[in-house]
Formats: C-alpha cells, structure tokens, sequence
C-alpha cells in the first residue's frame, strides 16, 4: 500500500510532517467560512433589531434560522472564550448569569441591549446548545452602532480667488467613520478633472479655479443613522474682462453716421466684478461710463476706443470703433415736402371739383323753390291771396 502522500491518483501534495495538523486547521477554516446550519439543515443567523445601533437607543440581537428545542444559549463577544463571555441562560430556569447587567437575554435566546454606546459596536458570538447538551450551533453576528452626527465645520483657503487659481476646501468633523458629501448651490457637486479629493473625502482641492465654479459650498456628514450639513461658505470668482463689445456693431470697425445727426453707443465686456467703462479719442478721454452719444458737427472721421477695467483682477481690455459722417441727399422733412409738392396739382383739382359739385347743388335746390312757389299760384285763379292760404287734399281744390 501507498503512503498517502505518494498516493498516484490522490489529488493531494505531499504534507510532510505535521501533514494532519495542516488538514486540521484546513478543517478549521473552512467551518468558519460555512455559515452555521440547524439540524433540519436551515442557515442560523444574528439579526440585529433594527439593524443599525443608534447611541441611546435599544437594540435586540435576534437567532433567525433555529427552531430546535435549545437547553442554554452563551453569548460572546469576538470569541467563545471564557474570558469574552457576556452572559449565559438557562431555558430550564429561565435565569441568565450573571444578573447585574446591562444585557438581558429574552426565552428564545435574543439578546436585548439597552443604552447603546459606541463601545457596543462589535462582532457577537452565541454558542447554542440543544436538549441533549451538545453544542448545536455557534453563530457569529455583527453589531454596527452609529452616533448622531454634530453638524461639520467647512474652511476655504480662500473664499475670494481670481480665475485659474487653486482652492482648498476641508470639511471637519467631531464624529468618526462618517462619509462626506460635497455639496455646491444645494446639489451634489460633480467632480471633474480639475477637483481632487483625499480618501477620506474631508478635503476638497479644485485646480484652475473657473468662473462657473463661483457660488455657494457645504459639506455633509452622515451615517446609516444620521446626516448632517455645514454652514454654506459662499466663493466668489474675479474674472475678466474679456469678450468686449460695441453696439451697434460696427462693419469691420466702421460706423456709419448722418451729418448733425446723434448716434449712443454702448460697450459691454464680460467681468466680474463690474468693469469701469472709458471712452477715448486721439487727444485723450471723452467720456466714462458704458454709454457714449456722438454728434457729428463736422465731415471729420473719428476714432472711438472703449476701454473696459477690472480693478479687483488688474486686468483691461479695449475695442475700437471709427465713425465716417456721410451726406444726406433728402432729409424726412425735405422727402415729405416734395410728396406734399407732387400731389398740390391734383388736391388742387379735387378742391376744385368737390366746389363745384357743391354749387351745382345748391343752384338745383333754389330752382326747385322757384317751381313750387309759382305752381301755387296759378293753382289760386281770381284770388289775390298768397299761395299759403290755397290748401290742396288729394286732387281736389276748395
């Protein structure tokens, strides 16, 4: 026969000595890796109740998956040793040792904690054992406990930076494992190349500032049991100016302007803060402020400069603008009047016209007078009455 580290077919390498103790701990390892079953096969299993431990609260470490009839039931803290024992309990008795302590075990073998602390937070061990006095299961459970979280502290390095310079922020806070949420303008703040951000999450660094990065930033704290937000700090971004322009916009520099006519012009350039605006000529300073009204008096072509400033950055900028004075063949005034000189001959003619419509009519109505007047007189024979006093009814005179 074979030894069996030279067995052909064994699958197995040659141990060596102490090869049995090696398939030991083997054994050893794979039993913790394999969650603890009862003898109908069911996984058993610690369940805290609620799953999170709050500090102050209560929380009950429940047995799910055993329906077996127990005798006792230990629980442990990290391991089943005598040293890390909690408290043990009789189900015969109904008496759990030791007595003057915080914990209680409850009839099914759940372990009620009151008053949580953070010392609380642990790994959990209880050893069943059923009817017979054999250790039917030992099941390991974890006890997460959280603190309400105190409201976190937020620093900047700067709250007033220029644009494409770095910025710092760092979040701190009194309580310990919680994650850290950066929050901009009330919104989750969307990392990009330019921001960096430590293990932790407690610092923040954004390379390259940029004007659009300006506005309000806060931090948020929170656990599975808590969440709590910083005060806002508000960073303000100095930018520009850049992006200068003219209105009206000029045709490759050039405005054109009627002689003694007006004509506003205004500059705008992108900045913040606001930029302080200057109007300029080849002898100096015209005008300050973003609005400037020429008034050409002369055929003279003139050159404008709009000088736009940022004091906070130390920056300026500055477009040109030339205004060509053109003639006017026809003012308005002159086109209306000769409208109003083409069309004299014809309200001339309607003048006349519409006359004589007129007195045609009148000349018609006082003949028709005359015919009436005269009818009533021949209608009266042999009386010498005025025509009033002749009354006619129908086609009979009396």
């Amino acid at each position: 026969m074979q030894p069996f580290s030279e067995h052909p077919h064994s699958g197995w390498k040659a141990l060596g000595r102490g090869s049995w103790k090696g398939l030991l701990m083997a054994a050893s390892i794979l039993h913790c890796w394999m969650p603890p079953r009862s003898a109908q096969g069911t996984p058993v299993s610690i369940v805290p109740r609620p799953p999170y431990g709050t500090v102050g609260s209560n929380v009950t470490l429940t047995i799910e998956g055993f329906s077996e009839r127990a005798l006792s039931y230990n629980w442990y803290r990290k391991t089943t040793e005598n040293s890390n024992r909690i408290v043990s309990y009789s189900t015969l008795t109904g008496v759990q040792k030791p007595t003057d302590i915080r914990e209680r075990v409850q009839p099914r073998g759940f372990l009620f904690i009151p008053h949580l602390t953070l010392g609380d937070d642990d790994l959990y061990v209880v050893q069943i054992v059923d009817s017979r006095g054999v250790i039917a299961a030992i099941v390991r459970g974890k006890l997460p406990v959280y603190e309400k979280l105190a409201k976190p502290n937020i620093t900047v390095s700067s709250t007033n930076v220029g644009e494409n310079d770095s910025l710092e922020l760092t979040c701190s806070t009194e309580n310990k494992g919680v994650n850290i949420l950066w929050l901009s303008n009330n919104q989750p703040l969307a990392l990009n190349d330019k921001m960096h951000m430590t293990h932790d999450n407690q610092t923040l660094t954004i390379m390259s500032v940029k004007r659009t990065d300006a506005g309000s930033y806060q931090c948020e704290a929170g656990n599975p049991v808590s969440t709590n937000r910083s005060d806002s700090q508000i960073l303000t971004v100095n930018y520009g100016p850049d992006h200068i322009e003219i209105l009206p916009s000029p045709e490759n520099g050039e405005i054109k302007v009627q002689f003694n006519t007006s004509l506003t012009l205004e500059c705008r350039a992108l900045s913040y803060p606001s930029v302080h605006y200057e109007w300029q000529d080849i002898n100096g300073s015209v005008h300050s402020g973003s609005t400037f009204m020429v008034n050409p008096t002369s055929w003279e072509q003139k050159k404008y400069t709009c000088w736009a400033r940022n004091n906070m950055t130390n920056s300026s900028i500055s477009k040109d603008i030339t205004i060509h004075v053109v003639e006017v063949k026809f003012s308005e005034v002159a086109r209306n009047r000769k409208i109003l000189f083409g069309m004299a001959p014809i309200l001339v003619l309607i003048s006349v016209l519409i006359f004589k419509w007129t007195e045609s009519i009148r000349s018609c109505s006082m003949s028709s007078n005359a015919r009436d007047r005269l009818s009533q007189i021949r209608s009266c024979p042999g009386q010498r009455k005025s025509p009033s006093s002749c009354s006619y009814y129908g086609t009979k005179w009396i």
